[in-house]
């Protein structure tokens, strides 16, 4: 976190960006005591969206902390370009398409210290936190930054569990970790915007901090360093300056835009690394297989929060999917599979899902997903081996 008394030498630049929270800078850069703050704050500018993976978590809420400051990342980007570890304090631990709610050494997700590290690679002054306050926090928000946190499942009490590396080194993890962005407080409460599911939520401020606490008070705070002007190589690509790109608008989903632009829809996502269950939103730039042209984009009111854009399931012929409250959903009743030829497994190949599979071999996809062990969000991916029969 930027240190009290360095707060006036970037007053100048937080200005430029949010003009209504001049006050509040001149108040805080004076070296803020938890009195001084004010009771209450509360961030608009945060859009969240679902995470893609089961264990994604960290890299969304990172992609959608980096566009609150108007510099656009994929998720899975930067999901890419953590790196891989034992030790989440050091890299990701696992594959993100894992069940959830594991601890390392099975596959987890990661800590503060490298999702700072890659923020810092786009050109952010990022800082990976622990042990830091609840008045820390609220001197971020109040300040205009909002802070990813890592909590229990969804702001759930949690058991800190020691745990040794293969190098010998100890640290605390903990069943469902996972990643929220604060964006606002009050005396009672804490706003946050959800990875999981893309929404903002408000949860009692005692539940917030008991969860909080788990993994030591971990989060990463920070700003763009060029105060909202990125440079030109961080800036969002126009559909209008390049003819390769689109930028997609509210209301779109992807087998439209692969229909309008002449290409199938699996080549769309793959070049785009989007991945079951194929969400795209309002103003990701999307790149189109051999540069094919893009329409002009319309520029559309968007609503302070918009919706994220999600592709029509059923045209697409996957099963309906309903996002639960928790994100632990039960196992899918075994449906009895009828008779039938085919094979005793199947390689799952680029482009394939799951009810597709299913139906080429004349099986029932929930049979199929309870067979090979496959929970909500019924993710496959390329190479996995399916067990038919």
């Amino acid at each position: 976190m930027v240190d009290h008394k360095d707060a006036g030498r970037h007053a100048k630049k937080l200005i430029s960006c949010f003009p209504g929270f001049l006050i509040l800078v001149l108040l805080l850069s004076s070296g803020a005591r938890a009195d001084d703050l004010p009771e209450r704050a509360y961030l608009s500018g945060v859009t969240g969206h679902p995470q893609s993976a089961n264990l994604s978590c960290e890299s969304r809420s990172a992609a959608d902390w980096a566009a609150y400051w108007g510099v656009t990342i994929s998720e899975w980007e930067f999901q890419l370009a953590l790196p891989s570890s034992d030790n989440p304090d050091e890299g990701f631990v696992g594959s993100p398409n894992d069940p959830v709610g594991g601890i390392p050494p099975s596959s987890y997700g990661v800590h503060a210290g490298p999702v700072a590290d890659s923020l810092q690679d786009y050109g952010f002054e990022a800082n990976a936190e622990h042990d830091i306050t609840w008045d820390d926090l609220r001197y971020e928000i109040a300040a205009g930054r909002p802070v990813i946190v890592w909590v229990i499942g969804l702001v759930w009490p949690g058991t800190p569990i020691a745990y040794t590396d293969s190098d010998g080194d100890e640290t605390i993890v903990a069943h469902f970790e996972h990643t929220m962005i604060l964006i606002g407080y009050d005396e009672d409460s804490a706003h946050l915007v959800d990875a999981y599911t893309g929404w903002t939520e408000t949860y009692p401020l005692e539940s917030f901090l008991a969860s909080w606490d788990v993994l030591g008070n971990m989060a990463v705070t920070g700003y763009w360093a060029s105060s909202g002007e990125a440079d030109s190589d961080t800036e969002p690509v126009s559909a209008a300056a390049n003819p390769g790109f689109y930028t997609v608008q509210r209301g779109d989903y992807l087998i439209a835009l692969a229909e309008q632009f002449g290409v199938s829809w699996q080549d769309l996502a793959s070049l785009n690394q989007i991945v079951y269950p194929y969400v795209i939103y309002a103003g990701q730039v999307l790149e189109l297989p051999g540069g094919a042209a893009a329409a002009p984009v319309v520029d559309a009111p968007i609503a302070e929060t918009p919706a994220p854009v999600v592709i029509n399931l059923n045209r697409l012929y996957f099963p309906v999917i309903v996002i639960p409250a928790s994100p632990i959903s039960p196992e899918p009743t075994p449906v009895p599979a009828p008779e039938t030829d085919a094979p005793e497994s199947y390689i799952v190949q680029r482009g394939d899902f799951l009810k597709a599979i299913a139906e080429q071999f004349d099986l029932d996809w929930e049979a199929l997903a309870a067979l090979n062990d496959i929970p909500y969000p019924y993710t496959i991916y390329p190479g996995q081996v399916l067990r038919l029969r």
